[in-house]
């Protein structure tokens, strides 16, 4: 019933939006007649002379010859822009943007109704003449926007042959570790999206996903700080974007790339290849995303827990574990779109990507305390199967091509069949005392439905946007485990309490509001509200167990922007988010993979609440770009793994809305073209971080940096660089050491430019990458040292065919919600 008055509430909301006109949108306003009469609003698009692909983010002014009166504002993501209420005259419109000389050029406005548009406004871009004609870009990598920042990874020569985990790496305020678990600017609850949609959501690994999407596959990185009220609550750090290669073109054309990453200490090799196709005619446009690869890795670490350390009943235990692990995959995708006329379009697309993971680890455990020493091996399989289906209708109206209507929906299922096997043996005999085998299959469906409107209003760049979302996520979780050992003779038992069937259900209604206006000709704000009610219910077939939870969360947001001159900028932002807990955190099942070491759900918990305020400051100086940002994050309730021995020796981890999470840091960074082939770029972090709760605190300073260069040499070669280093990160019982990656290569173009490779070597000077980790449990200190082979080789080739189109730009549903795992990498299929 609950349910039943929500979606109410949402389609009254959505109706009285698409009930408002264009008279409607005028009254109220304070426009005289005589001015109205002699104002009218100027719009246009960017665009880039040879590939007439839009020019996003780019600055244009228009001035008036006569009075000297100025009109600044920046284009959108699709390179529009327009200009409210200027007045008749001649003018003369001047266009900016790195890695391309300024234009300018007279116009003439004249009245024409209520709008003027100039068209494509075509910039060319620098160019240097070799022994052909060559085009040289060198625009910025790093572009600002209200919300957060744009890092073109297409337009980065050091990303060739690496996959998204690598390219991540690389942009600006975020950081991956060597467990490949994201963090943005310190904070770990961030939401990944894949060209605006999820991975595989509640049951998958962000982390092994980003393995999966070639580096050469990939357009654009987005990096959401301020999340606004069309964005769903979730990602308390904010939202990443990755934005794949997926133009639709004029006839067929398309592209196709490879990839090879060799390791020289473990001699493990990953790789890639795969192929893009792009087909329109007429109204029908088609493209195809086919390929596949395999990737493997190892690891090794050191484990020392010392249990009530200084008292007489002090004792010690220590681990060694050795991994090695790899699997291949594959994905393939297929998108339509019609155009039904130039208002109304539809689209639809499906995707699969299946792939199978194995996993081989062994581990010396030693506990004299307990009289426990033998050796554990463990081998694991998941072949997973994923499937998703999405389809759109897009309405735009005959006054504005940015007032429009979306209706949007997305069906996904993933399928994964875990299992594994294990033995321990006594040490020193080496003598075969237990073995288990468990399995796990498993049924993830999601169903979303979408609806989103947006009316521009008359004066002063005004826009309402509202929307409705509803998500209903189904897992089916069928777990058992049999066990065999000397006492059982032949016979394999089953555990009871190791065998159970979980249903999961988790449903989202959700509801949103925006107004965009310029308060001055300085001034503008975004200001929105969003609303999202959550229900769960989980029931276990045996034991009688279930648990059900209903949330309630009113989110605000707002954008104030002042221009301070032509390309400086201000923004001050303030958002309120909130952590789901995932089926991860909230399942009740017991993991005793190891049973030194387990871990338990907790259905009790609650979401997290974070505030957000940001302040950034962003100017371009000739081919130089600078962004200077000062932010503070307050977390209630935050979700925190909390981990005590009890009287067995047992650490037993559970999660908990235990934390208090403050804090403040600044981030700056930076790019700019020396002699017109070097470029640089540099990224910082610097926050103090400041935790509590559950009777304990922890606090201090954090920091990273992130360097990066090419330089474009003669007859189509060009090297680049790049360096990093992540300081000691901060965590409610402990901390984690820092650690560093760099690189070296060089690009080739081949095939009359068509075509390029690459070869880059990685951590050349040092084979290993150390991490450390020590947690103080109270009334245990524990101490891990990791180690990843990190000396290697990367191989890359690409070649594009065909004419590239520039695309419109439809939208997709993203489900950037649920606070997922970090530590899971077992593998999992691309979103």
């Amino acid at each position: 019933m609950y349910f039943h008055k929500l979606l109410l509430f949402q389609f009254l909301l959505l109706f009285s939006c698409l009930s408002l006109s264009p008279s409607w949108a005028q009254t109220g306003q304070t426009i005289s007649p005589t001015v109205a009469k002699n104002h009218i609003s100027v719009s246009g698009r960017l665009s880039d002379s040879l590939s007439h692909e839009a020019i996003p983010f780019g600055s244009v002014m228009l001035k008036n010859l006569t009075s000297n009166e100025q009109f600044v504002q920046n284009t959108d993501s699709l390179g529009r822009f327009r200009f409210h209420a200027v007045p008749l005259g001649q003018y003369v419109l001047k266009a900016f943007y790195v890695g391309y000389p300024q234009i300018a050029k007279r116009v003439r406005i004249f009245s024409v109704g209520t709008n003027q548009d100039l068209g494509n406004i075509f910039m060319k871009r620098q160019s240097n003449v070799l022994d052909e004609v060559k085009i040289t870009d060198y625009k910025s990598l790093i572009e600002q926007r209200p919300d957060g920042i744009v890092y073109l990874a297409g337009k980065d020569a050091t990303n060739k042959g690496a996959s998204a985990d690598e390219v991540l790496r690389k942009v600006p305020m975020v950081t991956v570790d060597m467990d490949d678990n994201l963090a943005l600017r310190g904070n770990g609850n961030v939401r990944v999206l894949v060209d605006g949609k999820p991975s595989t959501v509640i049951a998958s690994s962000v982390s092994d996903v980003l393995k999966q999407i070639p580096a050469d596959n990939i357009k654009s990185i987005e990096v959401v700080t301020s999340p606004g009220a069309k964005y769903d609550a979730e990602g308390s750090a904010g939202v990443i974007n990755i934005i794949t290669k997926q133009n639709f073109i004029q006839g067929i054309s398309g592209r196709a790339f490879t990839g090879l990453s060799y390791n020289l200490v473990d001699k493990g090799l990953r790789g890639y290849g795969g192929v893009n196709l792009n087909y329109r005619h007429n109204k029908l446009g088609l493209s195809a995303d086919l390929g596949g690869g395999h990737w493997s890795h190892t690891s090794k670490q050191y484990e020392t827990r010392v249990d009530h350390p200084g008292m007489t009943n002090e004792t010690t235990l220590n681990q060694t574990t050795f991994g090695d692990g790899g699997g291949s995959f594959m994905w393939g995708k297929i998108n339509g779109d019609y155009s039904i006329d130039s208002l109304n379009s539809i689209s639809a697309g499906i995707g699969i990507h299946p792939g199978t993971w194995d996993n081989d680890e062994s581990q010396t455990t030693l506990f004299p305390g307990y009289g426990l020493n033998y050796f554990q091996n463990t081998h694991s399989s998941s072949p997973r199967q994923d499937y998703s289906f999405n389809a759109a209708y897009n309405r735009k109206f005959r006054d504005n091509p940015e007032h429009r209507l979306d209706f949007l929906a997305l069906y996904s299922v993933n399928r994964d069949h875990d299992r594994y096997d294990l033995d321990k043996h006594y040490l020193p005999e080496d003598t075969l005392y237990y073995q288990e085998k468990s399995g796990n299959q498993t049924k993830n469906k999601e169903l979303t439905f979408q609806a989103d409107y947006a009316q521009p209003l008359k004066r002063h760049q005004q826009k309402i946007e509202a929307g409705l979302k509803y998500i209903n996520r189904n897992v089916f979780s069928d777990y058992d485990l049999f066990s065999w050992s000397p006492a059982t003779g032949d016979d394999w038992l089953q555990d009871p309490d190791r065998t159970n069937l979980l249903q999961y259900t988790q449903q989202v209604a959700a509801a949103y509001g925006q107004f965009t206006t310029d308060l001055t000709r300085k001034l503008s704000l975004i200001a929105g509200l969003r609303y999202e009610l959550t229900d769960i219910n989980g029931k276990l077939r045996d034991n009688g167990g279930g648990f059900h939870s209903n949330f309630n969360n009113v989110l605000p947001s707002a954008i104030l922007s002042y221009k301070l001159r032509q390309f400086d900028r201000l923004n001050l932002s303030y958002t309120q988010r909130i952590e789901r807990p995932s089926i991860e955190y909230i399942n009740p099942y017991v993991d005793y993979s190891d049973p030194l070491n387990i871990t338990i759900g907790n259905p009790e918990l609650s979401p997290e609440r974070i505030h957000k305020i940001e302040l950034d400051y962003n100017t371009m100086m000739g081919g130089s770009s600078i962004n200077l940002a000062v932010f503070y994050s307050h977390t209630q309730n935050g979700i925190e793994a909390w981990t005590s021995i009890d009287n067995n020796g047992v650490a037993v981890t559970t999660y908990g809305n235990y934390a208090r999470n403050n804090t403040l840091g600044l981030n700056l960074f930076g790019g700019t073209v020396l002699f017109k082939r070097w470029r640089l770029n540099l990224n910082g972090n610097l926050y103090h971080k400041a935790l509590s709760g559950n009777d304990m605190e922890n606090s201090g300073w954090q920091y990273d940096t992130h360097f990066s260069s090419t330089v474009d040499l003669y007859k189509g070669f060009a090297l680049s660089g790049f360096a990093m280093y992540r300081g000691r990160d901060v965590m409610l019982q402990g901390y984690r050491s820092g650690w560093y990656r760099y690189s070296l290569g060089i690009k080739k173009d081949i095939l009359k430019g068509k075509g390029d490779v690459s070869l880059t070597v990685e951590n050349f000077l040092s084979p290993d990458i150390k991490t450390v980790r020590h947690y103080n449990y109270g009334d245990a200190l524990y101490d891990m040292s990791s180690y990843r082979p990190a000396r290697g080789l990367r191989f890359s080739f690409s070649y594009n065919f065909g004419k590239m189109k520039f695309d419109n730009g439809r939208k997709k549903i993203d489900n950037n919600d649920l606070k997922g795992s970090q530590n899971d990498n077992d593998g999992t299929s691309m979103g």
